[in-house]
């Protein structure tokens, strides 16, 4: 393993970036992890694994011996949620998510229900959800893969199923967790493998991004993201219930996450407060219990923008596009998040200055 004197640079300077948002990189490699990094959230129960797909593998194959016979999903979703629900082979249907992202929900019997915490802020069902699963014949599942970083540990203080995907914030190259705790977990030579070829594309990402002179260098540009591709591919088709690598977790361990969580809050409020009058933004409070995966906005022509960003270095993801199934037939509201939302990256790669010129190009190309 390389040998360096520092972790990760997370610190509040402003890189001046010239290249906004896309997937994190890497600038060095951690060892010798103290144990004082630990995310203490987590406490001594629970499990990690190679993604967040594992790890809701995990907790179904639990409730399959519990009794379960379908799952009932949210109608947005990220599509990857299906795979290993497919893998298991379990029936699964979907009830709707309206535009302010609410739903009505009524439980059956012998059913998961699936809730999603989205983009990091408490999801409100969740509260008549546990206290019905407590004492009625089905069982709650929450996804806090966008909440990974706020106070969620407080809002699942009562829950017996939680599970998360590491990678949305933070130059993490695999992982998951789950609230169950699986013995014994195998280890996986293709995983720890795929953890390194995840790291190999982050540093060289990390050497592409920090001098424009690079950009134009569309060979190295191709080939880590072919990487990427590869690990993604992988992990679609390879729900895998196997021991995280010990190299990605002490990645995870060795990041500032309380200062990224800071971060993150603030470059939030800084671009809510230059651009809310000018967009049409999909959540507009902040709660202090809450980080934000990013800042969405609402646009009918969203592509468009998207791709007039994208031709000024400025790379903004899709939350999501949804699976065949959901259409406008059946779930409209739904659909129509999909096709309009976009989230504008506020993590802590970037300062204050890069909100700016984020908030300047966004006016500019609406």
């Amino acid at each position: 393993m390389v040998q360096i004197k520092k972790l990760f640079e997370t610190n509040n300077q402003s890189n001046h970036h010239q290249i906004v948002g896309g997937d994190f990189e890497l600038t060095s490699i951690p060892s010798n992890i103290s144990d004082s990094y630990k995310l203490q959230k987590f406490g001594s129960v629970g499990t990690w694994t190679s993604s967040g797909r594992a790890s809701l593998a995990i907790l179904l194959q639990d409730l399959v011996k519990r009794g379960i016979e379908q799952i009932v999903l949210p109608s947005y979703l990220c599509s990857s949620i299906l795979l290993p629900i497919r893998k298991i082979g379990l029936k699964y249907s979907f009830y709707n998510v309206d535009r302010n992202l609410e739903s009505v929900i009524e439980p059956q019997d012998k059913s998961a229900i699936l809730l999603i915490h989205y983009f990091g802020w408490f999801n409100k069902l969740a509260i008549e959800l546990r206290k019905r699963s407590s004492s009625e014949s089905f069982y709650l599942i929450e996804d806090l893969t966008h909440a990974f970083l706020s106070d969620w540990y407080t809002w699942t203080s009562s829950s017996e199923f939680v599970f998360m995907s590491l990678r949305k914030f933070g130059p993490v190259p695999i992982g998951g967790w789950c609230s169950y705790t699986y013995d014994d977990l195998p280890i996986s030579k293709e995983i720890e493998s795929l953890a390194w070829k995840s790291i190999a594309a982050r540093l060289i990402r990390a050497q592409y991004v920090v001098e424009p002179s690079n950009w134009t260098d569309f060979d190295v540009e191709k080939f880590y993201l072919n990487l990427l591709h590869q690990v993604e591919v992988f992990l679609d088709q390879n729900p895998t219930v196997c021991k995280l690598p010990k190299i990605a977790y002490d990645l995870i361990m060795g990041l500032n996450w309380h200062q990224i969580g800071m971060q993150r809050r603030s470059n939030w409020l800084d671009l809510h407060t230059m651009i809310n009058d000018k967009v049409d933004a999909l959540i507009t409070e902040l709660p202090e219990d809450v980080v934000p995966l990013g800042y969405v906005i609402k646009c009918k022509n969203r592509d468009k923008l998207k791709d007039r960003l994208a031709k000024r270095h400025i790379f903004c993801p899709v939350h999501w596009q949804l699976p065949n199934i959901i259409n406008e037939d059946n779930f409209p509201e739904s659909v129509a998040l999909s096709q309009q939302c976009l989230t504008l990256p506020i993590d802590q790669r970037y300062s204050f200055d890069d909100m700016a010129r984020i908030a300047e190009v966004v006016q500019s190309e609406l």
